[in-house]
């Protein structure tokens, strides 16, 4: 998450650089964001191939319009700030002086997130892609530097697509670092 926040950083100088140089750019994101992600060729279809297309969103995500408050570059800036600081309020939370691994499921921790954000759920469907949207916009070619930032958006948007109904995962939340090699 700290990665993520200096991620962050660097984000919002790139819009600020480019809108002060080239907000035509921007304007032109912004207009292709009304319309459906893959209609205006800003995602391809979901492959295999690494890159930041999603084999994991749904087709009605990938195909509908980004919603109005976080079509602008910096309001998609600020909703990321507020997902990053609200998960690392949730880990200092439970790395209190009881604290310890706990679980939730991921309806629960949708509830909590909005009720603590003010953020609505829709747009957390769009976070991976709007994301993903923007870095191109910016031409940013170290994507390797946004990878915390990627991984935060690809959770709130696997939380949010996936959260309905009898839940297909669980969200455990261990304050210090995973026990497990290789887990996030």
């Amino acid at each position: 998450l700290e990665q993520a926040t200096r991620s962050l950083g660097r984000l919002s100088s790139e819009v600020t650089r480019i809108k002060a140089s080239d907000s035509q750019r921007l304007q032109t994101e912004y207009q292709n964001l009304v319309n459906g992600l893959i209609d205006q060729g800003l995602l391809d279809q979901p492959t295999n191939d690494g890159g930041l297309a999603s084999n994991v969103l749904s087709p009605d995500v990938l195909n509908e319009a980004v919603p109005g408050n976080i079509r602008r570059a910096e309001h998609f800036v600020a909703f990321l700030k507020k997902i990053v600081q609200h998960l690392k309020s949730r880990l200092r939370t439970i790395a209190g002086p009881n604290g310890g691994v706990t679980g939730e499921t991921p309806l629960a921790f949708l509830h909590r997130m909005t009720n603590g954000t003010s953020l609505e759920a829709k747009p957390l469907k769009f976070a991976y892609s709007r994301l993903s949207s923007l870095l191109r916009t910016l031409q940013v070619s170290n994507l390797d530097e946004f990878n915390s930032l990627t991984d935060v958006a690809d959770f709130v948007t696997l939380l949010a697509s996936y959260s309905e109904g009898i839940a297909k995962f669980a969200i455990i939340m261990e304050p210090n670092g995973s026990s497990i090699p290789g887990a996030v």
